[in-house]
């Protein structure tokens, strides 16, 4: 297994250089559909839009090659996405903060939590359709760490030196976007 030299500074970095190449991937494709397509046909497009904006200059090669790198961007999300949870839930369950049934499974606590997330993934994409799915990450999303800065603010303020309108501030700031997300309207 590979270790880095130096985790203190370059974890921190590599997130920091992630998060930059990701930020300008974002604005690239925001450029090229917006420079590309008018507001209502990405409007139209939903969430075909990328792929619409490249049928003009590319054709329907270029709409093959948007639609192929979604499926492996979305395929190696929910891989990515199912290891880090199960991994999490497996790391929570050593510290005994959350219960475990090992329900007749063989092997340890991070394969039986990899296959809980992989049967609740499961179970959500057979219930719910994908908007759905991610509107309730991003409620429980936001409510965790609401829950996450009310306890820092409340409990490990002055041991972690964090200023009061920090938490407070980053609190109020998700309750705006947990107020903002659509509710479902009925037909």
């Amino acid at each position: 297994m590979a270790r880095s030299r130096d985790p203190h500074r370059n974890v921190g970095r590599a997130i920091a250089i992630s998060l930059a190449v990701c930020v300008v991937v974002y604005l690239l494709v925001a450029y090229a559909v917006g420079s590309t397509l008018t507001i209502t046909e990405v409007v139209d497009a939903n969430d075909y839009s990328l792929a619409e904006a490249a049928w003009p200059v590319f054709g329907d090669a270029g709409v093959v090659f948007t639609v192929v790198i979604a499926i492996i961007a979305t395929a190696s999300g929910l891989l990515a996405s199912q290891f880090a949870v199960s991994r999490m839930l497996a790391m929570l369950t050593d510290m005994a903060v959350i219960p475990h049934r090992h329900f007749g499974l063989r092997g340890g606590i991070r394969q039986h939590t990899l296959v809980y997330t992989v049967v609740v993934a499961g179970g959500l994409a057979v219930f719910f359709d994908l908007s759905g799915i991610a509107s309730i990450g991003a409620i429980f999303y936001l409510v965790m760490d609401i829950v996450i800065h009310w306890g820092v603010f409340r409990h490990l303020r002055t041991d972690v030196g964090a200023r009061a309108w920090v938490p407070l501030a980053a609190i109020a700031a998700d309750a705006v976007a947990l107020a903002g997300l659509p509710g479902r309207q009925g037909s």
